[in-house]
């Protein structure tokens, strides 16, 4: 299964404050009374854009104590990331100089997949705060930069200087413009259903594409990996035994995973907005061996992600709904001689045709699994389980048909702060 950790080059022990931490609240909330630290930003120079492999930018940060008691600050500066791409660590050059400051090391820290800046006292330990004395500042020199790998998909980007404790007034903020192109490209995927699998109608094999595809402008540096996630409806989905075939090298090749995740071939480097569309061709069915005993509605959404140190979800396809049974293998009559009446009683049940050309029309047994018993309402509960792990929300057949089509999940990008 492919690895849905979030990346970080140094550990940080803030993940769980990480968004709490941009959260401030007044002076009257603290115990003591004591005010709030304030944090300045200064001009960076020399000014202008950034460009990928150019030169760098420097500005001050300063935080004042204007109470009467010393206290902690624990810096912290967010890249708001703008555009689809999540940054790695080498894409940003990120110095911190001591002014009027304690020596001070720096680390780099990934969230939701932007790109964060820590720093702390040289003596101590990521995640350690300095003291700012009473009616007293500390002065840094922070450079920052781009490397020739920053994702060309993305654009300018806003660098807020926070605090992972509630230390600070409020936040202060510059905004970078980047060369020659300071909007963002876009990404987008989805899922077409294209039919059933040549001979067998599409409620016992579906026919799939996964599209990609890059707008306006840029290109990713790293490759895609996707996965496709399946949930299903009622209580009679117990081990499906999904099988997933993708279409590698003009053949089919059967995917890595389980009955609820799947690994899909990576899309290579380089996909961008000079590359067209890119398909991926799928094939979904049930097992031989297979629980599942009736039609039963099936949702297959997807989520992609950089073969990369920052390997967080930024895209994927949104919830398509499928129904799928057991494939049922038609018996093959015996021969019989010319004149000489076939021992199948003629009350002998058939299957109603389906109205796809390449579904077999030939006589037998009646299944609850048969294109007739979909058209007729017998699918098998409402969706539930989306069969992504717990951090994916619910996929239910009844919203996206009242919305036609879910949009992508935006909740789940969390923003650190603005």
């Amino acid at each position: 299964m492919l690895a849905r950790a979030r990346s970080a080059v140094v550990a940080i022990a803030i993940a769980g404050t990480a968004i709490a931490g941009t959260a401030f609240v007044p002076a009257a909330a603290h115990a003591d009374s004591q005010p709030l630290l304030r944090v300045d930003l200064g001009t960076p120079a020399p000014s202008g854009p950034l460009t990928r492999g150019g030169a760098t930018e420097t500005f001050e940060l300063t935080v004042e104590n204007p109470g009467t008691k010393a206290r902690a600050y624990h810096p912290w500066l967010l890249l708001d990331r703008n555009g689809p791409s999540p940054l790695q660590t080498a894409d940003v050059i990120y110095r911190v100089e001591p002014v009027n400051a304690p020596a001070t090391a720096v680390a780099v820290g990934h969230q939701d997949g932007g790109w964060q800046g820590m720093f702390h006292p040289a003596s101590g330990n990521v995640g350690d705060g300095f003291d700012v004395p009473a009616g007293s500042k500390l002065t840094w020199k922070v450079t920052v930069g781009l490397t020739k790998s920053y994702p060309t998909i993305n654009g300018g980007f806003k660098l807020t200087a926070s605090s992972v404790q509630r230390e600070l007034e409020r936040p202060d903020s510059l905004n970078f413009t980047v060369a020659p192109n300071d909007e963002p490209g876009t990404f987008r995927s989805w899922i077409e259903k294209t039919g059933g699998c040549e001979s067998l109608p599409e409620t016992q094999c579906q026919s799939l594409d996964v599209h990609y595809e890059v707008g306006d402008h840029g290109s990713f540096d790293h490759p895609l990996l996707t996965q496709l996630f399946a949930g299903y409806a009622g209580i009679h989905a117990k081990n499906p035994d999904l099988v997933v075939q993708a279409k590698v090298d003009g053949r089919w090749k059967v995917m890595k995973g389980d009955d609820r995740t799947v690994n899909l071939p990576a899309i290579a480097k380089g996909l961008g907005a000079d590359s067209g569309r890119r398909t991926l061709s799928l094939r979904v069915k049930l097992g031989d061996s297979t629980g599942i005993t009736r039609l039963t509605r099936m949702m297959l959404h997807t989520e992609t992600r950089l073969d990369a140190e920052n390997g967080w979800a930024f895209g994927g396809a949104v919830g398509t709904e499928i129904v799928l049974g057991p494939v049922k293998a038609t018996p093959t009559p015996s021969a019989s001689p010319s004149g000489t009446p076939s021992t199948t009683p003629s009350t002998s049940p058939t299957v109603t045709p389906t109205t796809s050309s390449s579904a077999p029309a030939t006589s037998a047994p009646t299944s609850p699994a048969t294109p007739a018993a979909a058209r007729n309402g017998a699918v098998d509960g409402s969706l539930a389980d989306t069969g992504s792990d717990s951090t994916m929300p619910l996929y239910v057949a009844a919203a996206l048909v009242a919305l036609g089509g879910l949009a992508w999940i935006a909740a789940r990008r969390r923003r650190a702060h603005r």
